[in-house]
C-alpha cells in the first residue's frame, strides 16, 4: 500500500503505518477530516485526550474535534510504565503543531515537550532543559539548542544552597517569558513543581481518608506544630496538641526539619485543601487504662507540672495529668496556689475522680493532710461543731430569788418606812 503520509519523517511514518494496521481507512479519514478548519490549541495547554492508535514508539491521541497529537512512548518505556491502550484517556500537555502533518507534539501532563527552534516555543509550555552553567543569579540552560536562563528564585520551591549541583542535569521547566528577537528565553522549574504539587494534591485529596497511615518528611517546625510532606510536595499539619500524648510546649524539642515521621490522617478538608495529621494517635493513649490504674480513692505521687490561678496540675506519668483544685490544696484557706506548691515539686495526692474519655482527673492534697487539733486535745472540727450546737440551744430559765429585791415593792412595810400607809 503506497504511503498516504509522504510528508512525514521516516520514523513517524513507520509508526503511522503500523497504527493503520487493522483500521478501516474510510473510518480513519472520516474521523480526521480537514484539520485545518479547527482552531489551533495553544502550546502549554493541558487537556484529556483519547488514544486512537499505537504504532512503534508513538501513540496517536485524539485531542478533540479533528485535532490529533503524537505522543512519544520512549520515556514510558524507560520508566517501566505500561503502554497506554487504544481507547484509554490520558491527561496530556500540548506543544507545537507541525504545519506539514498537522499533528501536535504532546507529552504526559506536566511533562516536557521537545522543541527544536524558536517557532515551536510559546509562553506557558513545559520544555526539557539541560543546565549548562550556574552563577549567582541562577542557571544557564539549553533548550533544544536554544539558550535560556532560569533565575535562582524560579529554580525550586525551596532554597537550594549550591546551584552548581544542578549543572549537567536535565530538568522540566515552564517558559515564562519569550522574546525571539532579543534571543531572550526565561524559564521556571518552580512553576512546574508547584503545578505538579497542585495536581498531586487534588488527586490525593480525592483519595485520602481519615485513618490512613503515611510516612512523611518534616519540612518546617513552628510554635503551633509541624508541616509534613506526605508525598509529591503535598503537606499536612501536625498540630502541637497532636505531636505527643504528653504536653508539648516547644515542638522543636521533638522534631527537626528533614526528619522522617509516621503520621495518621486525622481530617481532610477537600474545599480548602487542608490536611490534619497526628503522630500521637499511632501510640496507645495512656488514658485508655487510667480508670483501672488510678481508681477512686487511690493514693498517687506525681510532679507539679503547671500552676494556674484555680489550682495545680500534677503529672503522674507521660500523658497523664490531674488537677488539684485550689480548694483541695490545704485544710486552711489558700490565697495563692504558690503558697502551697511549686512547679517541679513532688506531691502525694488522693484520686477524687477519673474521666478517661474526657482525659481529666481530679486530685486532692488536702485529703491526705492530718486533721488539725484544737487546744485541749479535741479535733478542731469537733470544737467548731460544739460552738455551733451551743449557739443553737435555748437559754436556761432564770432562777427564782429567795430574798426580796431591795428598793422595790417586795415588802409589806416598804411604804411605812417613809411614813406612808397603803
Amino acid at each position: 500500500m503506497p504511503s498516504t503520509r509522504g510528508d512525514l519523517d521516516d520514523d513517524l511514518e513507520a509508526d503511522y503505518e503500523a497504527a493503520l494496521a487493522g483500521l478501516e481507512v474510510d473510518r480513519l479519514l472520516a474521523a480526521s477530516g480537514d484539520r485545518r478548519d479547527e482552531a489551533p490549541i495553544e502550546p502549554g495547554t493541558r487537556l484529556t485526550g483519547t488514544v486512537l492508535s499505537i504504532g512503534g514508539d508513538t501513540a496517536f491521541i485524539d485531542l478533540g474535534g479533528r485535532r490529533q497529537g503524537a505522543l512519544k512512548l520512549t520515556g514510558w518505556l524507560e520508566e517501566g510504565r505500561d503502554i497506554p491502550e487504544v481507547g484509554q484517556s490520558l491527561d496530556v500537555a500540548v506543544g507545537g503543531r507541525n504545519p506539514e502533518d498537522n499533528l501536535y507534539d504532546v507529552a504526559p501532563a506536566n511533562r516536557a515537550v521537545a522543541v527544536e527552534n524558536w517557532s515551536q516555543l510559546e509562553a506557558g509550555m513545559v520544555v526539557a532543559v539541560r543546565v549548562t552553567a550556574a552563577n549567582k543569579g541562577g542557571l544557564e540552560c539549553d533548550v533544544g539548542g536554544l539558550r535560556g536562563f532560569m533565575p535562582a528564585s524560579l529554580v525550586s520551591t525551596w532554597r537550594i544552597e549550591n546551584l552548581e549541583e544542578l549543572v549537567g542535569q536535565t530538568l522540566e521547566a515552564l517558559v515564562t517569558e519569550l522574546v525571539p528577537a532579543a534571543r531572550r528565553l526565561v524559564l521556571s522549574r518552580r512553576a512546574v513543581i508547584e503545578r505538579q504539587a497542585a495536581d498531586a494534591r487534588a488527586k490525593l485529596l480525592e483519595s485520602l481518608e481519615p485513618g490512613t497511615v503515611l510516612e512523611g518528611i518534616v519540612r518546617s517546625v513552628r510554635d503551633f506544630g509541624a508541616f509534613v510532606d506526605i508525598g509529591d510536595g503535598v503537606e499536612g499539619l501536625v498540630h502541637v496538641s497532636d505531636l505527643s500524648w504528653e504536653r508539648v510546649t516547644t515542638p522543636t524539642d521533638l522534631l527537626k526539619a528533614g526528619e522522617k515521621i509516621r503520621v495518621v490522617v486525622k481530617k481532610v478538608d477537600r474545599q480548602t485543601g487542608k490536611i490534619g495529621l497526628s503522630a500521637k494517635d499511632l501510640v496507645e493513649s495512656p488514658w485508655r487504662r487510667a480508670g483501672e490504674k488510678y481508681h477512686l480513692g487511690a493514693i498517687v505521687r506525681g510532679t507539679v507540672s503547671r500552676i494556674a490561678q484555680f489550682g495545680a496540675f500534677v503529672r503522674l506519668e507521660p500523658g497523664i495529668e490531674g488537677l488539684v483544685h485550689v480548694s483541695e490544696l490545704a485544710t486552711r484557706h489558700v490565697r495563692s496556689v504558690t503558697d502551697v506548691v511549686r512547679e517541679g515539686e513532688q506531691v502525694e495526692c488522693r484520686v477524687l475522680a477519673v474521666d478517661p474519655e474526657g482525659q481529666r482527673m481530679s486530685l486532692s492534697i488536702k485529703a491526705l493532710a492530718p486533721v488539725p487539733v484544737a487546744v485541749g486535745g479535741a479535733p478542731a472540727g469537733d470544737a467548731s461543731e460544739s460552738d455551733e450546737d451551743a449557739a443553737a440551744a435555748p437559754p436556761p430559765p432564770p432562777k427564782k430569788r429567795a430574798t426580796p429585791l431591795k428598793g422595790g415593792l417586795g415588802g409589806s412595810d416598804a411604804g411605812a418606812r417613809f411614813g406612808l400607809r397603803w
